[in-house]
């Protein structure tokens, strides 16, 4: 399955370098009419069947997979949260911001592997994004209530069947080992070892081969009185290192909120 699930002409893509890593995320910072436009859901709107709103999905929400259960799985996926968002009377800039999520939500999943804790890590950074009035860096698509039926939702869907959508849609490989044994795969027999006695122990202290060994540990021994001396001091005067950035940041942290509260009552 190459590029995930999508079309390669989609927005959400990424730039790929010669080595093959993505370069750049393309994604657009917020997702607002990304994918389906308010005209889009309009059409979806007049649709008189279900039919024709799936297949009007399926070209807006660019499932360029061939017609099989993947397809199947991705419409039906999409046509799920187009349904959810009208029964909760979303707006469109809430229905087109819901669906484009899923999908990232979606392709990060398959592209990256993701388990389904990191999964709904991504699905909730995507969706607090678009929850609070804070340009550049978010804007306040949803309300929260909206985010508490929106967790839900997708709790009891989504990722009720997690397993079942990586199971669909990532690669998997079927590998088959076989090892040729020379001499036909018959085994050798083995050598019988020889019986040791106590008379057959010696004091490893005393081989040269291992002396080496005990003139490190020695040594070890001699300087680690002197090295557990230093170490606490070392670590001592980290902790009070440590303790003092902690108390200054809390400090800059209760002068800026100070400073905040008399600007909004100023």
């Amino acid at each position: 399955m190459t590029g995930g699930y999508t079309s390669t002409a989609q927005p959400f893509a990424y730039k790929t370098a010669k080595s093959g890593k993505p370069a750049e995320d393309l994604r657009p910072l917020f997702l607002y009419f990304a994918d389906v436009s308010e005209a889009d859901l309009a059409r979806c709107a007049a649709a008189e069947t279900k039919d024709e709103v799936r297949k009007l999905l399926k070209d807006f929400m660019k499932i360029d997979q061939p017609e099989g259960l993947r397809a199947q799985i991705l419409v039906d996926m999409h046509y799920h949260n187009y349904s959810f968002c009208v029964s909760s009377a979303f707006p469109p800039e809430k229905t087109s911001t819901f669906l484009s999520i899923m999908k990232i939500v979606l392709e990060d999943a398959v592209r990256l592997r993701l388990t389904p804790e990191d999964a709904f890590d991504t699905f909730q950074g995507w969706l607090l994004k678009h929850s609070v009035e804070r340009p550049p860096r978010s804007v306040g698509i949803f309300s929260f209530d909206d985010l508490k039926l929106i967790v839900e939702y997708v709790t009891n869907t989504f990722f009720r069947h997690y397993r079942l959508y990586m199971y669909a849609f990532m690669t998997h490989c079927d590998v088959r080992l076989r090892v040729d044994e020379p001499g036909g795969g018959t085994v050798p027999r083995g050598v019988k070892p020889m019986p040791m006695t106590a008379l057959d122990e010696v004091d490893p202290k005393v081989q040269p081969e291992l002396a080496h060994l005990f003139r490190k540990e020695d040594e070890h021994l001699r300087r680690q009185k002197p090295e557990d001396a230093k170490t606490a001091a070392i670590k001592k005067r980290v902790e009070e290192g440590v303790k003092r950035l902690l108390e200054d940041f809390e400090g800059k942290l209760k002068e800026q909120d100070e400073r905040f509260q008399a600007q909004m009552q100023a």
